[in-house]
């Protein structure tokens, strides 16, 4: 079956075009240079612009939806289906299901959790009930000594594209400043009581040094499975220098610019959170997104923790003070992401990707509106 999209805005590989896309097979065939579509049936989106579909490798939002309040959990495969819609609404064609391997939260264990999520998961896409990919990113907390029995049995799942280690133990990286994490968590709803029970059992896992040694052993099962890998809060120039040794790809929410430069230069990709950069600042006042983008260490943006946060950061890379070519931004939010984690089969409108696309109207409060969304040339939303 042939599809074809005219708009006057396409943001290819070439550059952004007039121009009638046309697909064939899931995949984009041609793109035929036009000031007006050149055929009746094509579907024309006038001046919308036609995007190449968002690919986000770090997103919290499954767990969110699987809990969608403190000690409230729902349904795994309605979490899984509302989950999907939410990212395909953002534009999102392909989401790494990010699923942490970190103790709990608000209530949920995350052992417990991580395994109805990810079955949940599987049927929905083995029933054909999603819309995007869903790949799998598991968040590997170092110091839990646990971790292993996280993984292992998720190993041989095909949908396991990354794995990114991490050490979120209160007092360091993400949390130095420990009164302002204790703030934030209070303010977030977190009783005095959990919060003290989380930081004991944070630091015993610490105190364990039960952390090298796993860092080490997904570091080998990344190389092993070859499977992508991520260093996560890099704050100092020995986290990225470590990470660059394991072999990883990119550097996740650096939490310092000398972290960035030192990632930049070693050749990580640095990934930083959508919300961060559209609110701008670091809800837990490590570095700025914005910051990042203006010092041009910015490659990579992820949803994080809100799936709309991508298509709006994107299009705020065009507008002043940055003035990022359209291009460069929509890259942050497709190209990049897919191709650290190895999908360079998608990410750029260009002949010979997977027709993963989306029309976007920019309304005139600045905000990019998803008007419609193809995954390999179908229409899901």
């Amino acid at each position: 079956m042939r599809t074809s999209l005219f708009s006057k805005r396409v943001v290819a590989h070439e550059g952004v075009v007039a121009a009638q896309v046309e697909i064939e097979d899931g995949h984009i065939v041609a793109i035929v240079p036009s000031e007006t579509r050149s055929s009746s049936d094509a579907h024309d989106l006038g001046d919308d612009f036609l995007i190449p579909g968002l690919v986000d490798i770090h997103t919290d939002n499954l767990e969110k939806h699987y809990q969608p309040r403190p000690g409230a959990h729902w349904d795994s495969l309605g979490a899984a289906l509302a989950h999907d819609g939410q990212c395909i609404m953002a534009g999102i064609t392909t989401v790494f299901d990010s699923l942490s391997l970190h103790g709990r939260k608000d209530g949920l264990d995350r052992k417990e959790a991580l395994a109805p999520m990810i079955a949940a998961m599987d049927q929905a896409g083995a029933e054909g009930l999603l819309r995007a990919e869903h790949l799998l990113h598991l968040r590997c907390e170092i110091t839990n000594p646990e971790l292993l029995s996280f993984v292992e049995p998720h190993l041989d799942n095909p949908r396991l594209k990354l794995l990114s280690v991490m050490d979120h133990t209160p007092g360091q990286r993400q949390t130095a400043d420990l009164n302002r994490f204790k703030e934030r968590m209070e303010k977030a709803g977190t009783g005095r009581q959990e919060l003290d029970a989380m930081l004991a059992e944070q630091t015993d896992w610490r105190d364990q040094t039960v952390a090298p040694k796993n860092r080490e052993t997904i570091v080998a099962l990344a190389r092993e499975f070859g499977i992508a890998l991520m260093s996560h809060d890099d704050a100092t120039i020995e986290h990225v220098e470590e990470s660059h040794q394991d072999g990883c790809v990119a550097a996740e929410f650096p939490v310092s610019l000398v972290a960035a430069q030192r990632a930049r230069e070693l050749g990580l990709l640095n990934v930083m959170g959508g919300p961060n950069f559209v609110r701008g600042a670091s809800h837990s006042g490590n570095l700025s997104a914005q910051a990042c983008a203006a010092a041009g260490l910015l490659d990579i943006l992820s949803s994080d923790y809100v799936p709309l946060s991508m298509i709006r950061a994107a299009f705020m890379l065009v507008e002043a003070p940055f003035n990022w070519p359209i291009q460069r931004a929509i890259d942050t939010v497709a190209k990049n992401p897919a191709h650290v984690c190895g999908l360079t089969d998608r990410g750029e409108i260009k002949v010979g990707q997977r027709a993963d696309m989306v029309r976007v109207y920019l309304s005139p409060t600045g905000w990019p509106i998803v008007r419609a969304v193809w995954r390999e040339g179908q229409a899901v939303g």
